[in-house]
């Protein structure tokens, strides 16, 4: 069998950089996931306060969670384009 040489494998530095940032970003967002859990499980009754516009807690919460990860993607998809991507 024709085994690839290690260094072969090896992702470029690039690809590594986008890779670890695409990792912290997911750990990212999932802390943010686990905080909006923790809240429901022990404070559940803070949901229900409406501190912008008579709009509850768990609404806001909710569409903070989907705003974050769009921002989060957005710096992704951004933060892996690269110069060769734009010249094809």
């Amino acid at each position: 069998m024709d085994e690839m040489p290690v260094e072969s494998r090896q992702k470029p530095p690039a690809r590594q950089k986008v890779h670890r940032l695409g990792m912290v970003l997911f750990v990212a967002y999932v802390a943010m996931y686990v905080g909006f859990m923790g809240l429901v499980l022990a404070w559940p009754e803070a949901l229900s306060w409406r501190p912008v516009a008579g709009v509850n807690l768990a609404i806001l919460s909710g569409l903070g969670l989907i705003v974050a990860a769009i921002i989060l993607a957005v710096i992704f998809m951004l933060a892996g384009t690269t110069e060769d991507d734009h010249a094809a």
